[in-house]
């Protein structure tokens, strides 16, 4: 059995590429199978590779091998490294947006109430009559929510954080005993009431004498406004509407009460006082302070009028702003609503009122009418009054005589066109009804500006708008001509033939059809 000669490993002496070859092809042409080259398989050609044995090269990078293996075995003497346990990883984690924002609102919450007593302690303002004691509590409920939370939002230095928490809330707490403001009752320097009924009733001598009533209401606002309204002229007045035993969440329905009723100034406005107390200042009032006492009367008692200082003290009956029952009042079949719904009428707040007027206007006036037209006359006369368009809808069910309704009608109807706002067609409808003369020029105004609006109810005037109506029959404006022309045809006279025949022979097929039918309806009448 012959041997395999191995194969030769030879190079291109052209393109350097490398090739194996059958050992019987030395000496013989080939062809490089790479650049197409022709040569001769030789020694210059063939690559011989230098065989090595074991232990015959001795190279130093082989040094870094290990040849022996170490042994697993730790030295007696070798320490190990130990770790520690981690039972909080956020210590080694960056702080989260939320802890951030936790830590900025803590200290803003901080911030914020130290600025608020700071400068809100001083009379009228938030704190201004707040006693001692509710100003800490608020400070402490402050200082230790604001501490906790920069606690939570620094987990890698809550000591730190700690302590810098405590140090604004020793600041914040102690703020109360630097900024006091004004006396509060039951504190030192406060006035005290000997009286359990009257908590504002005088305990000296010297109380009648004008500064000491100004220290007992804290009348510097009014004195304020006073003033002011003294320099300017004019004979308008302030005046303090001192109420005592008012619910907070009464205040604003008795200063809008009080406001429309005197027609006062809108920039008046309440100050809360000792104990709860509110002094509301009206300014720009024309009338004098009984009358202005009266009216504060309706509020509870008239207990005391001051016009030295433009004060009046009144004891508030909360009651009467309490709302009636509900069932009953919506109920038309229950025998307590026209009752209880006349009664709402002469409520203080505006809004009971409008909701009894829309009620009343969706019932049959079956009782109490006498009494329930009055007073929706009364509301309808009364300054300040925003829900005519209700309130005429309502009288046109439950009056009986639409002259006094009528008439009182035509005085907001008159004001309304006057100063450009937008009128109630219930209110036309009212002053419609009765067919009061004077109200034809507020009418005519109206059927100028919108004759297709307003001239059915223009024309229950009857002849008496002709004038007024013929004067139109030449105007460029064709919708108004057009209702012209239609009535004259439903209250004109003979006045109105020339007129009329003369549009008659318009080139206009329109007018001359429109005119020719209100021909025919006056010659027919």
């Amino acid at each position: 059995m012959s041997e395999t000669p191995d194969p030769l490993s030879i190079r291109c002496p052209s393109c350097r590429q490398r090739f194996s070859v059958a050992a019987n092809l030395k000496e013989r042409m080939v062809e490089c199978g790479a650049c197409d080259f022709r040569f001769r398989i030789n020694d210059n050609v063939i690559v011989r590779s230098k065989k090595a044995y074991p232990g015959e090269r001795k190279k130093s990078e082989l040094n870094r091998f290990q040849r022996v293996p170490l042994s697993t075995a730790a030295p007696d003497d070798l320490q190990t490294m130990r770790y520690a346990e981690f039972k909080h990883p956020e210590q080694l984690e960056p702080a989260s947006p939320q802890r951030i924002m936790a830590g900025i609102i803590g200290v803003g919450m901080m911030a914020c109430l130290a600025l608020m007593l700071i400068f809100a302690s001083g009379p009228g303002s938030t704190f201004g009559a707040m006693p001692q004691t509710n100003k800490f509590i608020i400070a402490g409920f402050v200082s230790a929510l604001g501490a906790i939370m920069l606690i939570y939002a620094n987990p890698r230095a809550r000591l730190k954080a700690g302590f810098f928490g405590a140090l604004l809330a020793a600041g914040l707490v102690s703020l109360p005993i630097f900024f006091k403001g004004p006396p509060i009752a039951g504190e030192p320097d406060a006035y005290v009431s000997t009286d359990p009924v009257d908590p504002i009733l005088p305990v000296d001598e010297d109380s009648d004498s004008v500064a000491a009533l100004r220290e007992r209401f804290t009348t510097k606002p009014l004195e304020t406004e006073q003033a002011r309204l003294e320099m300017a002229g004019g004979g308008k007045k302030a005046y303090g509407i001192y109420l005592v035993n008012l619910e907070q969440r009464n205040i604003y329905t008795v200063r809008d009460y009080l406001i429309r009723e005197t027609m006062a100034g809108p920039t008046s406005h309440p100050y809360p006082r000792d104990k709860g107390d509110y002094l509301i200042v009206l300014t720009d009032v024309s009338m004098d302070i009984d009358k202005v006492a009266e009216i504060a009367g309706r509020l509870g008692e008239a207990k005391e009028t001051h016009d030295e200082v433009g004060v009046i003290v009144v004891s508030v009956d909360n009651k009467q702003f309490t709302d009636g029952a509900a069932e009953k009042l919506s109920d038309k079949e229950d025998p307590d609503f026209y009752q209880l719904n006349r009664t709402e009428l002469g409520s203080l707040d505006m809004d009971r009122v409008k909701r009894a007027v829309e009620r009343l206007a969706a019932a049959e006036p079956t009782a109490y009418r006498a009494d329930i037209t009055g007073a929706l006359i009364g509301l309808m006369r009364k300054p300040g009054i925003r829900f005519h368009d209700e309130l005429a809808s309502a009288l046109l069910v439950w009056a009986e005589d639409p002259g006094p309704a009528g008439r009182a009608a035509l005085e907001v109807l008159r004001s309304e066109v006057a100063g450009g706002a937008t009128v109630s067609e219930n209110l036309v409808k009212l002053v419609a009804k009765k067919k009061i003369p004077e109200a034809i020029p507020s009418l005519h105004t109206l059927w100028l500006g919108s004759p297709i609006v307003w001239e059915r109810h223009y024309a229950e005037f009857g002849p008496a708008i002709e004038p007024g109506v013929l004067e139109q029959l030449g105007t460029d404006n064709a919708p108004l001509r057009h209702s012209a022309i239609m009535l004259l045809g439903m209250v004109g006279t003979e006045s109105s033939l020339p007129g009329l025949q003369k549009l008659a022979e318009s080139e206009d097929p329109e007018i001359r059809v429109l005119a020719e039918r209100a021909v025919g309806k006056i010659t027919g009448r």
